[in-house]
């Protein structure tokens, strides 16, 4: 089900952005700068959420036609946003308030509260602020392409979209939990302490590193005759003196997630408890957890009445993304794209890419 959600960004576009902030200028779209800084970070965040994240560093070789390629893809991306950032300014296009409350209103209703949509968001790594962003920057892409010609959907598109991928709607067995987290990532602590004195000898590292991780394990069993003594203030607890200040905020509640989800020690245990019994301490390589799983959810599909919204955002969207694709295309061939930064012009970018070779064997092993 979350697999159609995140249309959030449908196109990606805008989710960065151009500076007008001055900088170092390389490319101007109808007068708006893109800076050397616009394009360093954009690349960044490319290859980031590509198979090659870790190894950024053989990307950015200027040797390797990767690099080519991603440099090409970025400086698209750049122009369109600037274009779309344009068109929107040009329409005074907006998004309230109300708008988006909307949005995550429909957002909290496709995953079944406040905790869980915030629990994915964590372990995709987006911050409520980039949320917020991600979505009004969606919000406003919408509205443009609603602005060209509205979108409709019929109820029997829907239906026939559900009836032949039913299986995209199927979810594994999931259980719903809370935690309480105290630290002890051994690595973590020593990498800390080498920061602070890197004169340190290896041996007074592991006695510190030891002495540390023998009293967080202390503090953790404090922790954990407390809950037993008092489960029915595991909520309360957890504000107070769990680590994942995140989800202390929420009395340690993490929301329904399914074994993958999280760490397999965690997992074991968690899928191992009965529903309203505190478990034992959990080690993880992130330290010690106590949880409490709250509910259970049997593996199946959605139902029809469940995913319909989701099916019918998704559609609309899809004839959205339609729009705004011929509306980049009429704006990119009408507009007055300056290359002031001669090696970001695309005769440029395609030498580059032509003239380097490219080592499947290589591109393979990064994978």
């Amino acid at each position: 089900m979350k697999k159609l959600l995140l249309s959030l960004m449908f196109v990606g576009l805008l989710a960065t952005g151009c500076s007008l902030n001055g900088g170092n200028v390389i490319i101007k779209v109808n007068g708006q700068p893109i800076t050397q800084a616009d394009f360093d970070r954009t690349f960044d965040e490319w290859v980031g959420s590509s198979i090659f994240a870790n190894n950024k560093d053989a990307v950015k070789n200027k040797d390797n036609m990767l690099y080519g390629i991603f440099k090409d893809k970025v400086v698209n991306e750049l122009i369109y946003n600037a274009l779309l950032e344009q068109e929107i300014k040009k329409r005074n296009i907006i998004v309230t308030k109300e708008d988006y409350e909307k949005e995550v209103e429909r957002l909290v209703g496709i995953f079944g509260s406040k905790n869980e949509l915030s629990a994915f968001l964590r372990a995709k790594g987006i911050s409520s602020a980039k949320f917020k962003e991600m979505t009004t920057n969606e919000l406003k892409v919408r509205k443009l392409a609603d602005s060209i010609s509205k979108t409709t959907v019929t109820e029997e598109d829907v239906a026939n979209y559900y009836k032949k991928r039913k299986a995209n709607f199927s979810y594994p067995e999931k259980v719903r939990a809370s935690h309480i987290l105290i630290l002890a990532d051994a690595d973590e602590y020593a990498a800390e302490l080498k920061k602070k004195n890197p004169e340190i000898t290896e041996e007074e590292l592991k006695k510190r590193v030891d002495e540390e991780m023998t009293a967080r394990k202390a503090k953790a069993e404090e922790v954990l005759k407390e809950v037993k003594a008092n489960p029915r203030d595991f909520a309360k607890i957890a504000k107070a003196k769990s680590d994942d200040r995140t989800s202390a905020k929420q009395g340690g509640e993490l929301g329904f997630f399914s074994r993958k989800e999280m760490v397999k020690d965690f997992s074991d245990a968690a899928f191992s408890l009965p529903v309203n019994q505190v478990s034992g301490l959990v080690k993880s390589k992130y330290g010690y957890h106590i949880i409490l799983v709250t509910d259970r959810m049997e593996a199946g599909v959605y139902p029809f009445s469940k995913v319909k919204g989701e099916i019918e955002q998704t559609l609309k969207t899809r004839k959205q993304m339609d729009i705004i694709n011929g509306l980049l295309d009429a704006l990119k061939n009408g507009a007055n794209v300056e290359f002031v930064n001669k090696e970001y012009e695309p005769s440029e970018l395609q030498q580059m890419i032509d003239n380097n070779e490219f080592d499947e064997k290589e591109a393979s092993n990064q994978k």
